[in-house]
């Protein structure tokens, strides 16, 4: 086929398919969804105590829509999590991480090198909207860290589009691809006829090379579109200094539709560069700019993870923008964040800035290691998150504002807390910034208003629906709530308070999963055994088998137990002051205190164990009275080198010593001599109270320094076990009784 002359510019091929549907009103709108059995409830509620009024809108899909993709199907709660749906949980990667069913590794990312850029292809790029995001892709990408995008997908939920963390739930959303890559959000929603073929024609029409068959012996005989190779073949390299006009625009085009389907928009199966962008990107270089490319590169990103997290192979990948999601992850989390160094002079263009905030992360550190390894400790991380670990508004810091960013990363933000539908041809996906107004700023309702985002439209795809050719008509209701998208916002309100963002987390932690690597033994630590010898469990085991050591179920662990001891200091802290009983009920409760502090130091490795006090001696019979000094009242073990206190360890007793109930400091002082036990001053060890946020011990020691350098050897064995230390005096404490 011969290319036709250009004169102005390249071929155009103007489809008729796209016309723009936009409504005037909001009642119009609801009487066209109303057409195809779409129905939007559309609910204008006043705020509580005089808040700001806020929208609250369900969607509803109606039947005639999904026929074609099974019918409806009803949620099945999870009957441990009700936030969470069976549908999605059964082969969720963070359910079998958390049951421990499998050893699941990192994803592979579908990422694509870009083509060789030329300053020629700017204008034309920049009447196609694209400018900002070309000048952040041209110079090439950081690698991307597909352990850590791994441990976010395990995390995201189809069920909300979030991420379920422990600091609770989070989002890409609209304000996080306008400021990271400056691509428009407003306008016509990416969506028209699919027409496999002749396909092939239509690249030849476009850019003057046709595509080969495929070989006989290929596994498809029916390709999506030509390979990234293909391209680079024949576009990789700019055109001569010479070209002509028109050959520099078809080269530019080429290049826009590499960034398109290789960037924005790869699949996670194959290194094609589809045709089902070519009836958008042939368009006039103006029209390609009226399209909402932000919203349909989060819609695409939001199926492929949708998608991802229910993928377990050996082989299993991840599509969509991964290096979208990779910066969202660096500007809000500080887990798999690299070193960043100078960015340099920001880009300008025609003394306009194209510069977003993605041009901060343009000059990092690689991140290198083996990703399973790094897979793990991910993992554990997020398993530790808390929400002052988060940075939850990451564009308000000083460093953005100083930025003379491209006045087209703020352009369209009246609609990013838009609850709305995010189309790319046949994939809708739901956008629910509801669910996240901690990163706007504002107050995050409890529970948040749920929004059904269907079992059905996730299972809408080109294959299953291989008869649907125009998708615009097929999802006609959702492409009309787009375009009502104004008027589907969330209003303000008030701003985040923590204790409210507490209340919601309290609510979180019962309804779904936030932690991954839970912990293993669910012993109340009171039962474990005490001689080191017999203390095992599953952790210690499976640690031992593993790789590397995970601090997740340990902590998850450690926390419980600390809850349970919260609960019984709040029993034994409601006896009535003054009864009989309150002194029996708090002793007891400071000795199942005391041991149970022991034994989880020991199992964080943070002392060595010890055996308990005789069971035949009165409990408390070598606790310092309350009239002692601060750091006394905080111990109950004897003197150790250099004046410190060993927290946590028992007095060693004299084998005459008395049973008593109450002692004295004088009679305590009395014991701790060389007299009443004859190991007095040997045996020491480097205890907690030696930390450098240890309590100032009460008498004198040696210099700071000698303490200092004591601390590092914390874990070293003493030597020279035969020879026993020269004994040291023991300075008394002195009484504190008459202040």
């Amino acid at each position: 086929m011969n290319v036709p002359s250009e004169q102005e510019g390249d071929v155009v091929i103007e489809p008729e398919t796209y016309q723009s549907r936009s409504t005037t009103c909001q009642a119009s709108m609801v009487d066209e969804v109303r057409r195809t059995e779409h129905i939007y409830n559309v609910e204008v509620s006043d705020g509580e105590n005089g808040d700001v009024p806020r929208m609250s809108v369900s969607l509803n899909v109606g039947c005639n829509l999904l026929q074609a993709s099974g019918g409806l199907r009803k949620m099945v709660h999870h009957p441990r999590y009700p936030l969470l749906d069976m549908f999605y949980d059964k082969s969720h990667r963070g359910k079998l991480l958390e049951e421990r069913t499998e050893v699941l590794k990192p994803l592979r990312i579908r990422t694509h090198h870009p083509l060789q850029w030329d300053d020629r292809y700017t204008p034309y790029l920049r009447r196609a909207g694209f400018l900002l995001l070309a000048r952040l892709v041209k110079d090439g990408l950081p690698k991307m860290d597909n352990a850590a995008l791994t441990t976010l997908v395990d995390r995201w939920r189809p069920e909300t589009h979030t991420f379920h963390l422990p600091s609770g739930e989070m989002t890409i959303t609209l304000q996080d691809v306008a400021m990271l890559f400056g691509l428009r959000i407003d306008g016509r929603a990416v969506t028209g006829s699919c027409e496999p073929a002749g396909w092939r024609d239509r690249v030849e029409l476009l850019f003057g090379v046709c595509p080969t068959d495929p070989p006989e012996d290929a596994k498809d005989k029916k390709p999506t579109g030509v390979s990234s190779s293909w391209l680079a073949e024949h576009f990789g390299v700019p055109p001569l200094a010479d070209a002509h006009k028109g050959v520099v625009a078809r080269y530019a085009r080429a290049w826009l539709w590499h960034l398109v389907a290789g960037f924005l928009f790869p699949d996670s199966s194959r290194n094609t560069m589809s045709w089902m962008w070519l009836p958008i990107i042939c368009q006039d270089w103006e029209n390609i700019a009226t399209f909402s490319w932000g919203s349909a590169t989060l819609g695409w990103l939001y199926r492929q993870m949708c998608d991802a997290c229910r993928r377990t192979g050996e082989n299993a990948n991840l599509g969509g923008c991964a290096y979208l999601l990779q910066l969202w992850m660096w500007e809000h989390l500080p887990i798999g964040r690299p070193d960043r160094y100078a960015h340099g002079a920001l880009p300008y263009d025609n003394g306009e800035s194209v510069a977003t905030v993605g041009f901060l992360w343009n000059n990092i550190l690689t991140v290198h290691g083996n990703p399973g390894r790094r897979y793990t400790d991910y993992s554990n991380a997020l398993d530790c998150l808390s929400a002052g670990h988060v940075t939850w508004e990451p564009y308000n810091r000083l460093e953005v504002q100083e930025m003379h960013l491209s006045p087209l990363c703020m352009m369209d933000n009246e609609y990013w807390r838009s609850v709305c539908p995010l189309i790319c041809f046949y994939i809708v996906e739901y956008h629910l910034p509801n669910r996240v107004m901690h990163q706007f700023g504002m107050l995050q309702h409890c529970p948040p208003e749920h929004n059904d985002t269907r079992h059905e439209l996730h299972g809408i795809d080109r294959r299953k629906q291989r008869g649907v050719k125009d998708w615009e008509q097929k999802h006609l209701g959702h492409v009309n709530a787009w375009n009502a998208r104004a008027g589907n916002r969330v209003y303000g309100g008030p701003v985040h308070r923590d204790a409210q963002f507490n209340v919601y987390l309290d609510w979180l932690k019962e309804n779904t999963r936030l932690k991954l690597h839970v912990a293993i033994d669910g012993h109340h630590i009171e039962d474990l055994p005490s001689d080191s010898e017999d203390v095992y469990d599953e952790y210690d085991y499976l640690t031992r088998k593993g790789r590397q050591p995970e601090r997740g179920p340990l902590e998850d662990y450690i926390g419980q137990q600390l809850g349970r001891f919260a609960n019984e200091a709040s029993q034994a802290l409601s006896v009535p002051v003054g009864s009989l009983e309150e002194a029996s009920v708090l002793r007891g409760f400071l000795q199942r205190f005391q041991r149970g502090c022991r034994k989880m130091a020991f199992k964080l490795n943070c002392m060595a164990p010890r055996e308990p006090p005789d069971a035949g001696a009165p409990s408390g019979s070598h606790t310092r009275s309350a009239s002692t000094t601060r750091t006394s009242s905080m111990t109950s073990g004897r003197h150790g080198r250099g004046g410190a206190l060993t927290i946590g360890s028992p007095l060693r007793r004299g084998k005459g010593a008395p049973p008593q109930d109450i002692m004295s400091v004088e009679s305590e002082e009395s014991s701790n001599s060389e007299a009443s036990d004859p190991i007095f001053g040997q045996d020491e060890e480097i205890s907690p109270s030696q930390l450098l946020d240890a309590p100032i011990p009460t008498q004198g020691g040696p210099p700071p320094k000698k303490r200092a350098q004591a601390q590092v050897s914390s874990n070293v064995l003493p030597t020279n076990l035969g020879c026993p230390r020269p004994k040291k005096p023991c300075t008394q404490i002195p009484s504190h009784e008459g202040k």
